[in-house]
């Protein structure tokens, strides 16, 4: 590959840039078919989205029904699978369930193992220590699990590039399944496979997490032993609560067969049968909508952040297991404060070392890298992770987060951005690291302390080359313009019938032009405004998020301004009304 040269720099801004606005592409909305039903500026939405009123899949998308969920048995690999995990029932062979640390392995942990409970087994269960084993499928655990015994060896959100380590496992005795939903490497491991993502797969049910995939294996596995059993398939919907917290965690796309899974499971979520899952929602203060389901962003930045806690502070997170594989109410009440506590250090760690690696960003000199790479001797592995989530953001380039150790390793995470696939430069610069994996957005690594020079170096090269000349200002997508006579309940419900919002269905985006500002406007919380704006004729309150320093451009009362914003339900002291949630605004006179 033909580089460009060393001195053409990408733009980049050490604080974090203004938001470009795209409007989407507007299509005709046709006041057709399933559009005619819905308000107007629903219907725009739904077109710029790229849907039709003839597409035979917008019913199903607004009315996402737990019939649509396609036969496991479709999903390849499933059927060799069930086979060889029902016959281990049968004959009561020893077998074991191997997870992650993330709350998506968690959870498909706790997927598979309450499988199997309900089926009569009494499964052994792991999930690797974060310091002592690493990402993966562990050698070291491996042999501790053949010297239990063990005869069948069940992966969930893992294993698919663990080659060296099933043939181990092989070796000593084991057969193995692997269900994971991650990219595989070169060659595969010589077992059972699961797996949606996998070249070829083309399965037509979406991208599906880890929890997701497991979610397919139960499902087949429970149905073939407990065939046209009532109580089967009641429990079957009963592990949807783990599917959706996963999928949602993920941040895997909520479309197609996804969305089915979190539409219901964050239902299956607000009543939960799962001590662990009440608990969990309790200790976070999250409570169902007036739709009786809980919000994605609950689960996101409430639920998931404590269930990856355990395994970022402590590196083990075996308390998060046991959370939600207790039948214990008083157990999982004591976990789930013993989470939130971990949480809380998780959060002054991170705080921690994101001003070390902001410390290291302005050291850069000039523009900057396309690509950057900061490492630092003692930073907690636990949380590069989220601290490479925060540089992207800050600087909107690819970034790599790494910890070094005293024994001449660096371990870490990389994210990305829009347009650039971090798992592809990573594959590029193989030659220079000891293990990676992941996908095009987020991936975690390792390597030899002395290779970070020439790896920084190969990952700015290969970032350079494929991010020059592109639009790398971060965006806002916009989904459609709003007349301010449309703003009404009737908006509102519509754009709530579009949930579960998340990746690949985000949050509808509307702007509204010439909104008047009227008088009031003052700084709410630390970084907060309140703002009363007129739009067409209409008068609206608003709250903006983090837009404290728009403050002065809104206390000129008449002033008009341009905004991005979406509708929300505010219920203060019992008072139902419509307000705007302002996401970005511009002064236009």
């Amino acid at each position: 590959m033909t580089l460009p040269a060393r001195g053409a720099k990408l733009p980049v801004t050490m604080t974090t840039p203004r938001r470009q606005w795209k409007l989407r592409e507007q299509a005709p909305a046709e006041c057709s078919g399933a559009f005619a039903a819905l308000h107007p500026a629903v219907a725009r939405l739904l077109a710029a989205r790229g849907w039709t009123a003839s597409d035979p899949g917008l019913a199903e998308f607004l009315a996402p029904k737990l019939s649509s969920i396609r036969d496991p048995l479709e999903l390849g690999g499933v059927e060799a699978a069930v086979e060889r995990i029902a016959a281990a029932l049968s004959a009561r062979e020893p077998l074991a369930v191997y997870g992650d640390y993330d709350a998506d392995g968690l959870c498909a942990t706790a997927v598979m193992v309450r499988a199997l409970r309900y089926l009569g087994a009494e499964p052994h269960y792991v999930v690797p220590h974060r310091i002592d084993d690493g990402y993966g499928l562990s050698a070291r655990r491996v042999r501790m699990l053949a010297a239990e015994g063990v005869k069948l060896l069940v992966t969930v959100d893992t294993g698919i590039t663990a080659v060296e380590e099933v043939e181990l496992a092989r070796s000593l005795g084991m057969d193995v399944v692997v269900t994971d939903h991650h990219l595989a490497g070169d060659s595969l491991p010589q077992a059972l496979v699961v797996n949606p993502n996998l070249e070829g797969a083309a399965y037509a049910g979406g991208r599906l997490c880890g929890a997701g995939v497991a979610f397919k294996v139960a499902h087949a596995l429970v149905r073939r032993m407990r065939p046209g059993s009532a109580e089967a398939r009641a429990f079957t919907r009963g592990l949807l609560d783990f599917v959706a917290l996963a999928t949602v965690a993920d941040v895997v796309p909520l479309l197609e067969e996804n969305r089915v899974l979190v539409r219901h499971g964050l239902r299956e979520l607000a009543d939960s049968a799962h001590p662990g899952i009440r608990a969990l929602l309790a200790v976070g203060g999250q409570r169902p909508d007036s739709a009786g389901a809980i919000s994605p962003d609950a689960v996101g930045f409430g639920m998931a952040p404590r269930l990856n806690a355990a395994g970022r502070t402590e590196g083990d997170p075996a308390a998060a297991l046991e959370l939600l594989l207790t039948d214990d109410p008083v157990r999982a009440e004591a976990l789930a404060k013993r989470l939130d506590e971990m949480n809380k250090q998780r959060r002054a760690l991170e705080a921690a070392i994101l001003r070390e690696a902001i410390a290291q960003l302005d050291a850069y000199p000039g523009e900057g890298p396309s690509a950057f790479v900061l490492a630092a001797v003692g930073w907690h592995l636990g949380v590069v992770g989220t601290v490479a989530a925060r540089v992207c953001e800050r600087v909107n380039r690819p970034a790599v987060v790494l910890a070094t150790d005293g024994n001449g390793m660096a371990k870490g995470s990389a994210r990305s951005i829009r347009g650039y696939d971090i798992h592809g430069g990573l594959l590029e610069c193989a030659e220079h690291l000891l293990a990676f994996g992941g996908h095009a957005a987020a991936a975690g690594l390792r390597l030899h302390a002395d290779k970070l020079g020439v790896f920084r170096d190969a990952l700015d090269g290969h970032a350079r080359a494929h991010l020059l000349g592109a639009e790398l200002s971060p965006q806002v997508d916009v989904d459609t313009k709003l007349e301010g006579a449309e703003i009404d309940w009737g908006l509102h419900e519509g754009v709530q019938s579009l949930q579960p919002f998340g990746e690949g269905n985000p949050a509808p985006v509307f702007l509204v032009e010439g909104v008047e500002a009227l008088p009031g406007a003052r700084v709410v919380g630390t970084n907060h405004l309140r703002l009363r704006l007129r739009a067409g004729g209409r008068e609206f309150t608003a709250i903006a998020f983090s837009l404290a320093g728009h403050h002065e451009a809104w206390s000129r009362p008449g002033s008009r301004h341009d905004i991005l914003c979406r509708t929300q339900e505010n219920n203060f002291r019992g008072a139902r009304s419509l307000e705007l949630e302002v996401l970005d605004s511009r002064a236009v006179c």
